[in-house]
Protein backbone atom coordinates (compact mmCIF):
# COMPACT_ATOMS: atom_id res chain seq x y z
CA UNK A 1 0.00 0.00 0.00
CA UNK A 2 1.40 3.81 -0.72
CA UNK A 3 2.33 5.43 1.92
CA UNK A 4 1.10 9.17 1.87
CA UNK A 5 1.49 12.20 4.37
CA UNK A 6 0.68 15.65 4.01
CA UNK A 7 3.11 18.79 6.17
CA UNK A 8 -0.38 18.56 8.19
CA UNK A 9 0.30 15.36 9.51
CA UNK A 10 4.18 15.90 10.21
CA UNK A 11 4.45 19.54 11.12
CA UNK A 12 4.73 18.10 14.87
CA UNK A 13 8.40 16.55 14.03
CA UNK A 14 9.62 19.32 12.55
CA UNK A 15 13.01 20.48 14.87
CA UNK A 16 15.12 23.30 15.24
CA UNK A 17 18.23 23.64 15.34
CA UNK A 18 21.17 26.42 15.35
CA UNK A 19 24.12 25.74 12.28
CA UNK A 20 27.34 28.02 12.19
CA UNK A 21 25.28 29.77 9.26
CA UNK A 22 21.97 30.47 10.67
CA UNK A 23 18.78 27.82 11.46
CA UNK A 24 17.78 24.69 10.01
CA UNK A 25 14.79 23.24 10.05
CA UNK A 26 13.67 19.34 9.45
CA UNK A 27 10.59 17.45 8.80
CA UNK A 28 10.19 14.01 8.07
CA UNK A 29 7.57 13.16 6.18
CA UNK A 30 7.88 9.27 5.43
CA UNK A 31 10.79 7.23 7.73
CA UNK A 32 12.36 4.20 6.39
CA UNK A 33 11.11 0.92 8.05
CA UNK A 34 13.16 0.30 11.41
CA UNK A 35 13.88 -3.33 9.91
CA UNK A 36 14.01 -2.28 6.14
CA UNK A 37 16.76 0.75 5.47
CA UNK A 38 16.10 -0.17 1.76
CA UNK A 39 12.78 1.65 2.55
CA UNK A 40 11.55 5.02 1.54
CA UNK A 41 12.87 7.88 3.34
CA UNK A 42 11.44 11.82 2.79
CA UNK A 43 12.02 14.90 4.46
CA UNK A 44 11.63 18.53 4.33
CA UNK A 45 14.99 20.68 5.34
CA UNK A 46 14.37 24.43 5.50
CA UNK A 47 16.84 27.64 6.43
CA UNK A 48 17.40 31.33 7.43
CA UNK A 49 19.01 33.33 4.91
CA UNK A 50 22.09 33.20 4.24
CA UNK A 51 22.34 29.40 5.58
CA UNK A 52 25.26 27.25 3.74
CA UNK A 53 25.26 23.01 3.14
CA UNK A 54 29.09 22.32 1.96
CA UNK A 55 29.70 20.67 -0.60
CA UNK A 56 28.80 16.83 -0.17
CA UNK A 57 27.56 13.53 -1.71
CA UNK A 58 25.47 10.92 -1.03
CA UNK A 59 25.59 6.75 -0.76
CA UNK A 60 22.43 6.37 -2.62
CA UNK A 61 20.69 8.32 -5.37
CA UNK A 62 18.32 11.10 -4.05
CA UNK A 63 15.81 13.32 -5.56
CA UNK A 64 15.71 17.33 -3.95
CA UNK A 65 12.02 19.66 -4.73
CA UNK A 66 12.50 23.16 -3.89
CA UNK A 67 9.19 24.03 -2.31
CA UNK A 68 9.86 27.07 -1.20
CA UNK A 69 12.13 30.49 -1.21
CA UNK A 70 15.54 30.06 -3.27
CA UNK A 71 19.01 30.24 -3.93
CA UNK A 72 21.88 28.35 -5.46
CA UNK A 73 22.93 24.98 -5.85
CA UNK A 74 26.79 25.48 -6.83
CA UNK A 75 26.13 27.78 -9.46
CA UNK A 76 22.73 26.89 -10.28
CA UNK A 77 19.77 29.48 -9.52
CA UNK A 78 16.84 27.29 -7.50
CA UNK A 79 13.25 28.20 -7.96
CA UNK A 80 10.10 26.83 -6.22
CA UNK A 81 9.49 23.25 -8.07
CA UNK A 82 12.73 23.03 -9.88
CA UNK A 83 14.08 19.67 -9.07
CA UNK A 84 17.47 18.13 -8.58
CA UNK A 85 18.33 14.46 -9.08
CA UNK A 86 22.06 13.23 -7.73
CA UNK A 87 23.00 9.86 -8.39
CA UNK A 88 24.97 7.97 -5.53
CA UNK A 89 28.14 9.01 -4.57
CA UNK A 90 28.04 12.30 -6.77
CA UNK A 91 29.44 15.28 -4.90
CA UNK A 92 27.04 18.87 -4.99
CA UNK A 93 26.63 22.13 -3.57
CA UNK A 94 27.35 24.02 -1.84
CA UNK A 95 23.90 24.97 -1.34
CA UNK A 96 23.50 28.78 -0.19
CA UNK A 97 19.91 29.85 1.14
CA UNK A 98 18.58 32.67 -0.30
CA UNK A 99 16.96 35.79 1.06
CA UNK A 100 13.52 34.27 1.00
CA UNK A 101 15.19 31.41 3.15
CA UNK A 102 15.20 28.29 1.22
CA UNK A 103 12.92 24.94 1.75
CA UNK A 104 13.57 21.98 0.17
CA UNK A 105 12.00 17.92 0.21
CA UNK A 106 14.61 15.35 -0.09
CA UNK A 107 14.04 12.45 -1.37
CA UNK A 108 15.09 9.01 -1.18
CA UNK A 109 14.56 4.91 -2.24
CA UNK A 110 17.14 3.46 0.33
CA UNK A 111 17.80 5.33 3.84
CA UNK A 112 20.67 7.21 3.63
CA UNK A 113 23.36 7.25 6.49
CA UNK A 114 24.01 11.25 5.80
CA UNK A 115 26.31 13.93 4.14
CA UNK A 116 29.73 13.10 3.29
CA UNK A 117 31.64 16.49 2.83
CA UNK A 118 33.89 16.91 0.45
CA UNK A 119 36.15 19.03 3.01
CA UNK A 120 36.71 16.02 4.95
CA UNK A 121 39.85 14.32 3.43
CA UNK A 122 38.68 10.57 4.25
CA UNK A 123 35.23 11.69 2.52
CA UNK A 124 37.06 12.93 -0.46
CA UNK A 125 39.54 9.45 -0.39
CA UNK A 126 36.70 7.46 -0.26
CA UNK A 127 34.90 8.91 -3.08
CA UNK A 128 38.60 8.82 -5.56
CA UNK A 129 38.57 4.89 -4.45
CA UNK A 130 35.32 3.75 -5.14
CA UNK A 131 35.73 1.79 -8.43
CA UNK A 132 32.99 2.06 -11.36
CA UNK A 133 31.66 5.47 -9.70
CA UNK A 134 29.13 6.81 -12.29
CA UNK A 135 28.75 10.10 -10.69
CA UNK A 136 25.95 12.28 -12.40
CA UNK A 137 23.60 14.78 -11.38
CA UNK A 138 20.83 17.58 -13.36
CA UNK A 139 18.30 20.18 -12.32
CA UNK A 140 15.14 21.21 -14.55
CA UNK A 141 12.08 23.26 -13.62
CA UNK A 142 8.90 21.24 -14.25
CA UNK A 143 5.73 22.72 -16.50
CA UNK A 144 1.99 22.61 -15.81
CA UNK A 145 -0.52 23.60 -17.97
CA UNK A 146 -3.81 24.10 -16.95
CA UNK A 147 -6.60 21.98 -17.68
CA UNK A 148 -10.24 22.58 -17.50
CA UNK A 149 -11.03 18.58 -17.94
CA UNK A 150 -9.22 15.36 -17.66
CA UNK A 151 -5.07 15.73 -16.94
CA UNK A 152 -1.52 16.89 -19.02
CA UNK A 153 1.42 14.97 -18.50
CA UNK A 154 4.63 16.46 -19.28
CA UNK A 155 8.02 14.56 -19.72
CA UNK A 156 11.52 16.07 -17.99
CA UNK A 157 14.02 16.33 -20.94
CA UNK A 158 16.86 15.63 -18.60
CA UNK A 159 16.07 14.00 -15.77
CA UNK A 160 15.47 10.51 -17.67
CA UNK A 161 17.59 7.33 -18.19
CA UNK A 162 17.49 3.77 -20.10
CA UNK A 163 17.41 2.18 -16.20
CA UNK A 164 14.22 3.73 -14.91
CA UNK A 165 15.45 7.13 -14.30
CA UNK A 166 12.32 9.01 -15.32
CA UNK A 167 10.20 12.59 -13.75
CA UNK A 168 7.13 14.20 -14.69
CA UNK A 169 4.97 16.83 -13.88
CA UNK A 170 1.05 16.31 -14.33
CA UNK A 171 -2.03 18.65 -14.01
CA UNK A 172 -5.27 17.37 -13.29
CA UNK A 173 -8.84 19.42 -13.97
CA UNK A 174 -10.72 19.56 -10.66
CA UNK A 175 -12.56 16.50 -9.51
CA UNK A 176 -11.30 14.68 -12.11
CA UNK A 177 -9.11 10.99 -12.00
CA UNK A 178 -6.20 10.22 -13.82
CA UNK A 179 -3.63 7.10 -13.47
CA UNK A 180 0.20 8.48 -12.27
CA UNK A 181 2.61 7.14 -14.85
CA UNK A 182 3.74 2.88 -13.93
CA UNK A 183 6.18 2.90 -11.62
CA UNK A 184 7.09 -0.85 -12.29
CA UNK A 185 10.55 -0.71 -14.53
CA UNK A 186 11.68 1.86 -11.59
CA UNK A 187 13.04 1.39 -7.87
CA UNK A 188 9.70 3.27 -6.61
CA UNK A 189 7.91 6.41 -7.69
CA UNK A 190 7.68 9.30 -5.65
CA UNK A 191 4.40 12.07 -5.72
CA UNK A 192 4.85 15.42 -4.46
CA UNK A 193 1.11 17.66 -4.59
CA UNK A 194 2.56 20.82 -5.12
CA UNK A 195 -0.56 22.70 -5.91
CA UNK A 196 -4.13 21.99 -5.28
CA UNK A 197 -5.41 18.43 -3.39
CA UNK A 198 -5.35 14.89 -4.11
CA UNK A 199 -8.73 12.12 -2.85
CA UNK A 200 -6.72 9.23 -1.53
CA UNK A 201 -8.37 6.79 0.99
CA UNK A 202 -11.23 8.43 2.01
CA UNK A 203 -9.35 11.65 3.21
CA UNK A 204 -8.35 14.92 1.33
CA UNK A 205 -4.23 15.62 1.07
CA UNK A 206 -3.47 18.98 0.28
CA UNK A 207 -0.42 20.89 -1.04
CA UNK A 208 2.13 19.60 0.41
CA UNK A 209 1.86 16.31 0.57
CA UNK A 210 4.20 13.38 -0.38
CA UNK A 211 3.51 9.83 -1.72
CA UNK A 212 5.75 6.81 -2.37
CA UNK A 213 4.88 3.79 -4.42
CA UNK A 214 6.56 0.66 -4.69
CA UNK A 215 7.13 -0.55 -8.28
CA UNK A 216 4.96 -3.61 -8.15
CA UNK A 217 1.73 -1.62 -6.48
CA UNK A 218 0.57 -0.32 -9.80
CA UNK A 219 0.12 3.39 -10.98
CA UNK A 220 -1.20 5.58 -8.46
CA UNK A 221 -5.02 6.78 -9.26
CA UNK A 222 -4.65 10.87 -8.70
CA UNK A 223 -7.88 12.26 -7.78
CA UNK A 224 -8.15 15.34 -7.78
CA UNK A 225 -10.35 18.33 -5.37
CA UNK A 226 -12.29 21.10 -6.33
CA UNK A 227 -8.93 23.01 -7.08
CA UNK A 228 -7.21 20.03 -9.25
CA UNK A 229 -4.32 19.38 -8.76
CA UNK A 230 -0.58 19.72 -9.81
CA UNK A 231 1.67 16.79 -8.97
CA UNK A 232 5.53 15.82 -9.67
CA UNK A 233 6.35 11.85 -10.60
CA UNK A 234 9.61 11.29 -9.64
CA UNK A 235 10.88 7.86 -10.52
CA UNK A 236 14.46 5.94 -9.22
CA UNK A 237 16.54 4.43 -11.47
CA UNK A 238 16.77 0.73 -10.65
CA UNK A 239 19.48 -0.40 -8.27
CA UNK A 240 20.18 -3.36 -10.64
CA UNK A 241 21.27 -1.13 -13.72
CA UNK A 242 23.34 2.24 -13.06
CA UNK A 243 24.26 3.68 -16.68
CA UNK A 244 26.87 6.41 -16.44
CA UNK A 245 25.99 9.74 -18.62
CA UNK A 246 28.12 9.61 -21.95
CA UNK A 247 31.53 10.01 -21.93
CA UNK A 248 32.54 13.33 -24.08
CA UNK A 249 34.19 12.53 -27.43
CA UNK A 250 37.30 14.55 -28.70
CA UNK A 251 37.97 14.98 -32.24
CA UNK A 252 41.23 16.34 -31.26
CA UNK A 253 43.35 17.29 -28.41
CA UNK A 254 44.62 20.74 -29.57
CA UNK A 255 44.16 23.87 -27.43
CA UNK A 256 40.41 25.29 -28.20
CA UNK A 257 38.83 21.54 -28.86
CA UNK A 258 39.28 19.82 -26.12
CA UNK A 259 37.44 18.96 -22.73
CA UNK A 260 38.01 18.44 -19.65
CA UNK A 261 35.81 16.43 -16.86
CA UNK A 262 35.67 17.12 -12.62
CA UNK A 263 36.88 13.96 -11.82
CA UNK A 264 34.66 14.13 -8.35
CA UNK A 265 31.14 15.35 -10.11
CA UNK A 266 31.72 14.23 -14.01
CA UNK A 267 30.80 18.56 -14.79
CA UNK A 268 32.56 18.57 -18.22
CA UNK A 269 34.52 22.11 -19.58
CA UNK A 270 34.14 22.44 -23.09
CA UNK A 271 36.43 24.69 -24.63
CA UNK A 272 34.60 24.93 -28.09
CA UNK A 273 32.05 26.11 -25.50
CA UNK A 274 33.39 28.29 -22.94
CA UNK A 275 31.30 28.73 -19.74
CA UNK A 276 29.45 32.39 -21.46
CA UNK A 277 27.53 32.56 -17.88
CA UNK A 278 31.07 32.58 -16.00
CA UNK A 279 32.34 34.99 -18.55
CA UNK A 280 34.41 32.48 -20.22
CA UNK A 281 34.12 33.03 -24.12
CA UNK A 282 33.57 30.06 -26.51
CA UNK A 283 37.09 28.95 -27.73
CA UNK A 284 38.90 29.79 -24.09
CA UNK A 285 41.72 27.15 -23.54
CA UNK A 286 41.77 25.85 -20.15
CA UNK A 287 45.16 26.93 -19.17
CA UNK A 288 43.66 30.71 -19.64
CA UNK A 289 40.47 29.24 -17.93
CA UNK A 290 41.11 31.77 -14.11
CA UNK A 291 42.75 29.11 -11.40
CA UNK A 292 39.90 30.95 -9.21
CA UNK A 293 36.85 29.68 -11.20
CA UNK A 294 35.17 26.56 -10.00
CA UNK A 295 33.04 23.49 -10.97
CA UNK A 296 29.27 25.00 -11.28
CA UNK A 297 28.05 21.83 -9.68
CA UNK A 298 30.48 20.52 -7.01
CA UNK A 299 32.85 23.24 -6.16
CA UNK A 300 35.75 21.54 -6.61
CA UNK A 301 38.72 23.85 -8.40
CA UNK A 302 40.38 23.27 -11.64
CA UNK A 303 42.89 21.12 -10.58
CA UNK A 304 40.36 18.67 -9.90
CA UNK A 305 39.86 18.65 -13.38
CA UNK A 306 41.58 15.93 -16.31
CA UNK A 307 41.40 16.17 -20.02
CA UNK A 308 39.47 13.59 -21.03
CA UNK A 309 40.70 11.07 -23.82
CA UNK A 310 39.72 9.96 -27.19
CA UNK A 311 38.38 6.81 -27.58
Amino acid sequence: MPQIASFDDVKTTRKERQVPTGTAWRTNFIDPEEDNPASAQAFLVEGTAGRVIKPHFHDYDQYQVIVSGGGVLGKHELQVNAVHFSRKHTPYGPIVFGEQQLGFLTLRAHKDPGAQYLDDPQNRSKLMGLENRKPWQATEVPKFEPVSSGAKLHTFADLKSEDGLASFSMSVAPDARALAPDPAHSNGQYLIIVRGSLHYAGREYKALSVAFVKPQEGPFELVAGAEGLDVLVLHFPRAESVQAAAAPQLAKGAPGTRVWQCMLCAFVYDEARGMPHDGIAPDTPWEDVPETWFCPDCSASKSDFQMALVE
